[in-house]
């Protein structure tokens, strides 16, 4: 088990630095953006959706990442107030409605994904750059994000028995 977490939380942690320098194409893209188009009044066909879709990349893919440093929203006001037992059992549950939800971005993200890659669907635009990549980032980050909570959840409870 220590093997699946060390490893889940090194690729959480590989992806979220990958997505964090993402942020700064980002930001080079707006510099760019912002030059060319008050300096030269020649604004780039590709730069807002670019930016976009870069930065929806780093949006999904960062989930596995916080939850890995553990920086999700927790009301450690109520959880603290229960014992051992009262806590995990917050954490079953708690995992339970997670794993719904991570499923469910597994799944319909996959389906669309698919779907967008053998339509080979495109945004409409002047540029038109296909979508079907950002589309694909959704049930990776699905998947990440669930096996991160797999073992954050595994951690808890190895350390809770301390």
């Amino acid at each position: 088990m220590n093997l699946f977490i060390h490893f889940i939380g090194r690729v959480n942690e590989w992806v979220g630095r990958v997505a964090g320098l993402l942020i700064l194409l980002v930001v080079a893209i707006i510099v760019r953006e912002v030059i060319a188009r008050s300096v030269f009044h020649s604004p780039a066909l590709w730069a807002d959706e670019s930016m976009t879709y870069i930065a929806g990349f780093v949006y999904v893919l960062g989930g596995g990442y916080a939850m890995l440093h553990r920086r999700h929203v927790a009301v450690d006001m109520v959880y603290e107030r229960f014992g051992r037992r009262g806590r995990r059992l917050c954490d079953l549950l708690a995992f339970a409605l997670f794993t719904a939800y991570c499923f469910t971005l597994i799944w319909y993200g996959w389906n669309m994904a698919v779907s967008s890659f053998l339509q080979n669907e495109t945004s409409g635009t002047l540029w038109n750059p296909p979508i079907w990549p950002v589309k694909f980032a959704i049930p990776i980050a699905g998947l990440l994000l669930f096996l991160q909570g797999v073992a954050n959840l595994a951690e808890n409870f190895r350390s809770s028995k301390a």
